[in-house]
């Protein structure tokens, strides 16, 4: 059974906002696919985003970035724990971002798909 809820990793937001991005088509697709289903995008990606979007692109495509989340109608944004994020970042034993290591766990305790490009996430997910 396929999950109605996927974690979004900011990579897919990157491409997606960004043409010269080589996964830009690719990104524009899942979230075409992914329209009516539940976005939950962490607050480290919304972070990570708009920090990638600034620096590549400029502060104007950051906020509409950021005015997308807002105004989405199918993006969940959840409260971090930190404490949570830290348990599973020390659990992982790999070299991984701690960002990458909450979005795995979110996505293994909400029993959510996980859309990314990060292979290594993809394989700690189905962990």
């Amino acid at each position: 059974m396929e999950p109605d809820r996927f974690i979004i990793d900011s990579n897919i937001f990157v491409a997606a906002y960004y043409e010269g991005d080589s996964n830009h088509k690719n990104a524009l697709k899942v979230l075409s696919e992914l329209n009516k289903k539940t976005l939950i995008v962490h607050p480290y990606v919304i972070q990570e985003t708009a920090t990638v979007l600034t620096y590549k692109l400029g502060q104007y495509v950051a906020i509409q970035f950021l005015k997308d989340i807002q105004n989405a109608t199918n993006a969940v944004i959840p409260v971090i724990d930190v404490q949570s994020d830290i348990r599973f970042f020390i659990s992982v034993k790999k070299k991984i971002s701690f960002t990458d290591a909450a979005l795995v766990g979110l996505a293994t305790d909400m029993s959510a798909g996980l859309v990314t490009f990060d292979k290594q996430m993809l394989g700690l997910a189905k962990k």
